[in-house]
Parts: C-alpha cells; sequence; structure tokens
C-alpha cells in the first residue's frame, strides 16, 4: 500500500527538498529540525561562507568593525530562510522545531521548547547533516571557532591561524585574507585539498596564488601544542619548528555525521562507519527510513542531498528513479581562484577501461582573462581516445565554479571532444578555453586517424 505520511528529520538542502518533493505528490509531511530552516549550508556554511567571500573580492569598503558584515549576512539569511518557511506552508508542509529520536520504525519522539510530543509515520528520510569535528587537543575557548561558530565573530582576526587545508578552510582563509587578516593556513598532509584526487593538479596552482596574496601556507605541518592566553590570543606550536601568536584559530578538520541524537536502535537501522547503509534508492536495512546527504553521501554537498531526496521520494511512492552518478556531479572550491571539477579522474577512468588522453588550456592565453586581470589557472579535460567522449574535466581559474557546468552538460548529453571544437563560442569569453582545449583534441585526431 503506498504511504500516506513522511515525517523528515532536518530541514537542510537534502530535508527540504525532500519534503518539497513528497508533498507534490500527495503525501502529508512534517519536516522536524532542532534549529532554524536551511540546515548547514545555509546558516552555517555554503551561503554565509560565499557572501564572506564575495564582501572580501570587493575593494575599498572598510571591514572594521565587521559587525557591520555580520549584520549584512544575518539579513541575508533571513531573507532565504522567509522565503523557504513560504514555500514549505505553500506545499502544506508541517513544519516542528526540536530534538528527534525514533521510537520505532514508525514512530518519533520529538523534544520542543513545549515539551516532548510523539508523532507517527509510514515513512521517514533522515537529513540531519553533519557538524565540524573538534579534537580534544583543541580546547573550547572564545578563540577557537569552526566553519559552525565563524560566521558570527564579532571581530576582525589581526592574526587566523587555519588548521586544515581542505575546501572548507581554503575558502575560509581566502576571505578573511581578503577582509584583512594575516592569515597562516597548516594542512597536515603534502597538498591542499589532499583528500579530494580530482584536485590534486589545482592543489599546487591555489597555494602559489594564495601565498602570492600574502597568505602562509604550511603543508606537510601538524598543530603540536596549543596554548589559550586570554580571549583573543592563542599561541600554537607546530611540527615545522614554526610558533604562531594568532587572535584566532579556525578549526577545519572534517565533519561528522549527526547521528547521537536519533536512537537508530529502535528503529533498527544500522550504521557502520559512522555512516549509514542504504541502498540505490538511499533505502536503509529498515525498508520506510530512508537517509540522505552527510548521513551517506560520498560528496557531502548541498547539490548532491537534493538530488539523492529526489531519488528517495520517487523510490518512497513507487516512481522509477535514476541512480544517482557521483562523479557527473560538480565539486566546487570558491577560492581565490576558483576551481571546480566533474566526471572522472583520469586514474578512475583507466581502471573502467577507457583509453584517455588530457587537453589542457590556460587562462593566460585567454584575452577576456587577461582583460579581467585573472590569468591564473586552466582547463583540463579528460576524454576517451576512442569514442572522443568527454570523461571529466578539472577547471581552475576565474569563474571556474560556473563554468564547470558546462562540462557537466556535456557529460549527461554524451558530447564528443569534436562537438565542442565545432560549436561556435563566443569571443571574448572565458568559455572559449574549453573549446581550445577540444579543438586540440579535435587536431590530434585528425593527425592520427583510426586505421
Amino acid at each position: 500500500m503506498p504511504p500516506k505520511s513522511l515525517i523528515v528529520i532536518g530541514s537542510g538542502p537534502g530535508g527540504y527538498a525532500a519534503a518539497l518533493e513528497a508533498a507534490q505528490r500527495g503525501l502529508s509531511v512534517t519536516l522536524i529540525d532542532a534549529q532554524e530552516m536551511g540546515g548547514t549550508c545555509l546558516n552555517r556554511g555554503c551561503i554565509p561562507s560565499k557572501f564572506f567571500l564575495s564582501q572580501a573580492q570587493r575593494t575599498g569598503k572598510d571591514f572594521s568593525p565587521i559587525q557591520s558584515l555580520v549584520d549584512q549576512k544575518n539579513a541575508l539569511l533571513a531573507t532565504l530562510r522567509q522565503r523557504m518557511e513560504q514555500a514549505a506552508k505553500s506545499a502544506q508542509v508541517a513544519r516542528l522545531t526540536g530534538t528527534a529520536k525514533m521510537i520505532s520504525p514508525h514512530e518519533v519522539e520529538v523534544t520542543t521548547a513545549a515539551g516532548p510530543q510523539r508523532l507517527k509515520a509510514d515513512a521517514f528520510i533522515l537529513a540531519t547533516g553533519s557538524s565540524p569535528i573538534i579534537p580534544p587537543s583543541f580546547p573550547r575557548r572564545p578563540a577557537i571557532f569552526t566553519s559552525d561558530t565563524i560566521f558570527s565573530i564579532d571581530y576582525l582576526p589581526a592574526h587566523l591561524l587555519v588548521v586544515g587545508g581542505g575546501y572548507i578552510g581554503s575558502e575560509l582563509a581566502c576571505a578573511f585574507q581578503g577582509l584583512g587578516s594575516k592569515v597562516t593556513l597548516v594542512e597536515k598532509e603534502k597538498s591542499l585539498l589532499a583528500t579530494q584526487p580530482e584536485f590534486q593538479a589545482a592543489a599546487p596552482v591555489l597555494q602559489r596564488a594564495f601565498e602570492k596574496r600574502g597568505m602562509t601556507v604550511w603543508t606537510g605541518t601538524e598543530v603540536k601544542t596549543v596554548a589559550v592566553t586570554d580571549d583573543r590570543k592563542v599561541i600554537v606550536t607546530c611540527s615545522n619548528g614554526e610558533t604562531v601568536e594568532a587572535n584566532a584559530v579556525l578549526l577545519s578538520l572534517g565533519r561528522r555525521p549527526n547521528l547521537d541524537a536519533l536512537n537508530l536502535a529502535a528503529a533498527g537501522v544500522s550504521v557502520q562507519g559512522g555512516r549509514f547503509n542504504v541502498n540505490d534508492s538511499l533505502q536503509t536495512c529498515t525498508p520506510n527510513i530512508y537517509a540522505i546527504g552527510d548521513l551517506v553521501s560520498p560528496l557531502p554537498l548541498a547539490h548532491s542531498a537534493a538530488k539523492e531526496a529526489e531519488i528517495a521520494v520517487k523510490h518512497l511512492v513507487g516512481e522509477k528513479a535514476e541512480k544517482i552518478n557521483y562523479s557527473a556531479i560538480p565539486r566546487c572550491v570558491y577560492t581565490f581562484p576558483e576551481a571546480a571539477a566533474v566526471g572522472l579522474t583520469e586514474g578512475q577512468a583507466q581502471a573502467l577501461g577507457h583509453k584517455t588522453r588530457i587537453d589542457r588550456y590556460h587562462f593566460a592565453a585567454s584575452s577576456k582573462a587577461m582583460i579581467e586581470g585573472e590569468t591564473d589557472g586552466f582547463w583540463m579535460i579528460l576524454s576517451d581516445t576512442d569514442t572522443q567522449k568527454i570523461l571529466g574535466a578539472l577547471i581552475v581559474g576565474p569563474h571556474a565554479t560556473e563554468l564547470i557546468h558546462l562540462i557537466t552538460l556535456s557529460l549527461r548529453a554524451g558530447l564528443t571532444t569534436r562537438d565542442i571544437a565545432d560549436t561556435v563560442f563566443a569571443h571574448p569569453s572565458l568559455s572559449e578555453g574549453f573549446q581550445e582545449a577540444m579543438r586540440r583534441a579535435k587536431a590530434s585526431e585528425v593527425r592520427s586517424p583510426k586505421s
């Protein structure tokens, strides 16, 4: 019998999308969240970080005191939350604020400000997101921030130490350096973005650009000791022998799925390695319970979670849904310069049996990039030498996080290097780099015709 009611726990991009998708299909939907509508992405992640980065790029602005910037950010978030709340209301999604825990596979208890409430539903979608990891070696003190707390900082640090050179740490290092802080970025691995192999070729370009802007970047370096002397002074010693005296420390050491409050054992749901085991439809071992977003995804991104929500809801109501192809989801890093990747890496493609070639085009050769004064970076396009189909790409440079969607669409449409080379691109434009790289692939094909 088709389900009639659904409870979604978590109102971030995944939970919000799931609630609207289900409501559109006629289900009675209740959306539960312990905090504000929008989850981490809207309130403590994607949107505030991009707002800070955008403001950091604008010249001639006075960011002292930083409170004016925080107030502008809060106003923007309030507007976006209001729009989400209105959309949920229009879709007749019931909302409840509180901490949810499972009582059985069909019942949940929600601790609200008015006291506990128990709700029943035919199905559940769990979308509770994740929280920053804080190692025990870092004391819980006002000068120690995470990505959850940094956007409410009430002073601009004269010297900010960022611990962790993944995409979050790299973005926020760029933001605060652009706002006027001296920034030291410490990463224990040998390169930035080390856990994301698709950005391997981007890492040295980014590090050079960061250092050129005045940032200090230490890779292959660990924090050894942390001493907080007052609310705006932290002394940190590092494995490279250096000592840093900073006014604030930002921890960017990964995130952990939010599972503890869910009481999963009561619902018969198992977790391994801190994450759910789900099938291609995002269904857990308890058939009426689904999990999406940071709880399951190899790509803990807002747009991945939204796609997973769509697939889960379609399966829940008996509709056919395609399996999510994580390699075809764009991965974007909003640093200065930007970096973005989609599709397969060369190693992944070769493991799947492809014969590969890589074609590059550098922004230093782009007239539009020269006009904009942003010539760092390149296009790097991976294709199959037999079929000429585009398999993946890495873009580093101006507007890379927008340009990557040209590749994303090419992958979805199954386009070839010749398709792109024969397309007319406007001149001057940054997107010409795609065509120029593919012209090289086409030229190689002409020089080496198949026998």
